[in-house]
């Protein structure tokens, strides 16, 4: 990262100013209008809204990078750091909705995108990124640029070291809040870039403090695959926890604070329930000795008869 580089986000942010009370944009340099769509007739373009006011800053701070003599005009990190800016201008407004695709739909219905279309293209992805993620790479951009510029003079002033420091706190706080899994790995190629750009700033100022991490911690690209993992983990325990019973199923997706158990709703028929065998009981006893005795003294006497019958036969012989 050069001096220049941060001179030219300095710049456009001087060129298009916010006002939070009427939610407009103001150009304070009729230079951004150069970048303004051209009218239906061919006349020159005039940007009416608030979109196109934005669209216009972003294609002149891509303009600006690509003149810049000390990089590489190819390189696809300047337009990183360019979505940096404009995602961090259009947070401000919140009359605008952003959604994922609310910068790529703002930035391609300018005319000037022909120019710069193959290096955005290479970007979309990071364009998806919510705001605030975006916005926390944003503030560790600023960190960087304030620390060339505070440590210019000497790399030994409390004022460098202690911009140095900010930027350890914001490298780290980029990497605590890392955003979902499915944009972890282009928000990584960001935070790597500027960190790389940190690293150089180091070399020459060899006082300056590396960027560290607390324990436990590591770098994004690490903290990345630490999220893909813990992903499939629980894509598998899913897995395995669908393959029970249809009733476990039903028992997880009741809704919070409801029993699942069905003898709860009936607690208070129990002793009806209860109560009706006891009641059956002592008549299903009288109807039985009523009508099943006589039956079983018929039985007893007739062994009896024949008892006697065989005793009396047994004498007689």
């Amino acid at each position: 990262m050069s001096k220049e580089l941060c001179e030219g986000i300095d710049q456009i942010e001087d060129f298009i100013v916010f006002d939070s009370e009427s939610q407009k944009y103001t150009f304070k340099d009729k230079i951004l209008e150069a970048y303004c769509s051209s009218s239906e007739n061919g006349g020159k373009g005039q940007c009416d809204t608030e979109s196109q006011k934005l669209s216009s800053a972003f294609m002149g701070l891509l303009e600006y990078f690509k003149k810049m003599d000390c990089e590489n005009p190819e390189d696809d990190k300047l337009a990183q750091y360019a979505i940096l800016w404009f995602s961090y201008k259009i947070s401000q407004n919140r009359n605008i909705e952003f959604l994922k695709n609310t910068m790529y739909d703002i930035i391609t219905q300018n005319e000037w995108l022909s120019e710069h279309s193959e290096s955005i293209e290479k970007i979309k992805d990071i364009m998806g990124i919510h705001f605030e993620y975006l916005n926390r790479l944003y503030r560790f951009l600023k960190g960087i640029c304030e620390t060339i510029t505070n440590c210019k003079d000497s790399s030994t002033s409390s004022k460098c070291q202690e911009s140095a420091k900010k930027c350890s706190d914001l490298y780290r706080a980029c990497i605590v809040q890392l955003p979902w899994r499915e944009i972890c790995n282009p928000y990584c190629s960001v935070l790597t870039n500027l960190k790389n750009d940190y690293e150089k700033i180091r070399e020459n100022y060899k006082n300056l403090p590396e960027l560290e991490l607390t324990e436990g911690l590591s770098e994004c690209n690490v903290e990345c695959s630490k999220q893909e993992e813990r992903h499939k983990a629980r894509v598998a325990a899913q897995n395995r926890s669908s393959g029970g019973s249809e009733i476990g199923t039903s028992t997880k997706t009741s809704l919070p604070g409801l029993s699942v158990t069905p003898t709860n709703i009936n607690n208070g028929n129990k002793l009806p329930y209860i109560a009706i065998p006891l009641i059956l009981i002592p008549i299903i006893l009288g109807i039985s000795y009523k009508y099943l005795t006589p039956v079983w003294r018929k039985k007893m006497k007739k062994k009896t008869m024949k008892k006697i019958i065989n005793l009396s036969d047994q004498k007689k012989v």
